[in-house]
C-alpha cells in the first residue's frame, strides 16, 4: 500500500504542474512505478497502473510538442479518472488483505 501512495503522491505532483510546464522530474518519479504495477498480482490494478503511466508520458510529450490545447484537456481528464480507478482498486484490495 505503501507504493501505491508513493505513486499517487508522484502522480499529484505531474498534476499540479501540469498548468505550467511538466518538469522531466515529474515523468521520471511516475515511470519509475512501472516495474513495480508489473508485478502486482492482480490483473485489473497492474493494467490500470501501466495504463495510467503509460497516459502521463503521453501527456508529457502532447504537452512538449504543443498539441492543442483541447487534446491536452482531455488526456489530463483522462488521467484523473485513472488515477481514481487506480486507488480505489488499491484500497480496495489492501483491504481484503487485511480481513
Amino acid at each position: 500500500m505503501d507504493k501505491l501512495l508513493e505513486f499517487d503522491d508522484a502522480i499529484q505532483a505531474l498534476s499540479d504542474n501540469m498548468l505550467l510546464t511538466v518538469p522531466e522530474q515529474c515523468i521520471k518519479d511516475v515511470q519509475q512505478f512501472r516495474e513495480y504495477f508489473e508485478q502486482v498480482t492482480d490483473a485489473k490494478l497492474r493494467r490500470l497502473g501501466l495504463r495510467l503511466i503509460d497516459q502521463c508520458t503521453a501527456f508529457s510529450y502532447m504537452f512538449r510538442m504543443g498539441v492543442a490545447y483541447d487534446k491536452v484537456a482531455d488526456k489530463s481528464l483522462e488521467i484523473g479518472l485513472l488515477r481514481e480507478e487506480v486507488i480505489k482498486r488499491g484500497l480496495r484490495l489492501n483491504r481484503s488483505t487485511q480481513a
